[in-house]
C-alpha cells in the first residue's frame, strides 16, 4: 500500500515556490505513482499561486465548521456550556457573528480556560467556603475572552472590507494599483450579500483570477473564491456581517447628506 505524503505550505511563500512544491510532489505521487499526495496550503487564496493542472491536481476545500460540529467542538472543549444562559447566548453570538473556523476556536477556548483557571486562583478556600464566587469568577473571565475575541473579529472585518471597498490594492507582481476594479469589488460583496453561500464568477462579470489580485494582500481580506465548488464566498461569517454594516452606515450617511443639502 502505497505511503500518504502531507506538505504544508505557509501562504507567505512565493507563488514560485509554491508551484515548484506543488511540481515536485506531482512528479511523485501522479507521474511516478509512489505516494499519495496531500498539498495544504495555510491560506485559501494561496491556490492562486498554483498552476491549472486538473488532470493532476483536485482542490478539496476546508471552510469552518458547521453548527452542528461547531456545537460538538465548544461541547468537547469545555467552554461556552449551554446549561448556563449567558454563555449559550454568547455561543450563539459567536457562531452566527464570526463563524467558526476550528483553530481560532480553539485558541480561544484554551485562552478562555486559562484565564478561568487564573480567576478561580485568585480565591481561597477560606474566602469562599460554597465555590460560589469561584463559578462566578470563573465564568466572568471565559465570558470576558470570547466577548473580546467576538469584537476584534468583528473590528478586523469591518476594516477588510472599508479597505477593499475604498482603498486601492496592490497588484503584488506588477506593482499596478487597481483602481478601475473597485467598482467591481462593491458589485461582487453587494451579489454576496444576496446569496452569502456562493456568487459565481459569470454572475458578477469578474474573473477569480483578476479579482484575486485585490482580496489576497493583508487587510484586503473580506473575499474569497472557493476553488473547489468556483464560487465567490465571503472569507469569513464576520465579513457578511461587516459589509452589511458597512452599506447600512453609507446609506445612513448619504440620507443625512441628503437632508442637509439645499434644495434646487
Amino acid at each position: 500500500e502505497k505511503p500518504v505524503l502531507v506538505v504544508e505550505l505557509d501562504s507567505n511563500l512565493s507563488a514560485e515556490t509554491i508551484r515548484q512544491q506543488s511540481q515536485e510532489l506531482k512528479v511523485l505521487c501522479v507521474d511516478n505513482k509512489l505516494a499519495h499526495g496531500i498539498l495544504v496550503l495555510s491560506d485559501a487564496n494561496a491556490v492562486f499561486k498554483l498552476n491549472p493542472d486538473p488532470g493532476r491536481q483536485r482542490v478539496l476545500w476546508v471552510g469552518d465548521l458547521d453548527e452542528k460540529q461547531a456545537n460538538a467542538f465548544l461541547d468537547k472543549c469545555g467552554v461556552l456550556q449551554r446549561g448556563d444562559p449567558d454563555l449559550a447566548r454568547l455561543r450563539d453570538r459567536l457562531l452566527d457573528e464570526v463563524g467558526a473556523n476550528p483553530q481560532a476556536l480553539f485558541d480561544t477556548a484554551t485562552d478562555a480556560k486559562t484565564a478561568a483557571a487564573k480567576a478561580v486562583a485568585a480565591f481561597s478556600p477560606l474566602s469562599d467556603p460554597t465555590g460560589a464566587e469561584r463559578v462566578k469568577a470563573a465564568k466572568a473571565a471565559e465570558r470576558a475572552v470570547f466577548e473580546q475575541f467576538i469584537e476584534k473579529k468583528q473590528s478586523d472585518a469591518f476594516t477588510e472590507v472599508d479597505s477593499l471597498l475604498t482603498q486601492v490594492p496592490i497588484d503584488e507582481v506588477t506593482k499596478q494599483d487597481l483602481r478601475d476594479q473597485r467598482a467591481n469589488f462593491r458589485r461582487l460583496i453587494l451579489a454576496l450579500l444576496e446569496n452569502p453561500t456562493g456568487v459565481a464568477p459569470n454572475k458578477v462579470h469578474f474573473s477569480p483570477l483578476t479579482a484575486s489580485i485585490g482580496f489576497k494582500p493583508a487587510g484586503f481580506r473580506a473575499v474569497t473564491y472557493n476553488s473547489e465548488i468556483k464560487l465567490f464566498q465571503f472569507y469569513a461569517k464576520a465579513h457578511e456581517h461587516a459589509a452589511r454594516r458597512w452599506f447600512e452606515d453609507e446609506a445612513k450617511a448619504s440620507s443625512k447628506a441628503a437632508a442637509g443639502a439645499p434644495s434646487d
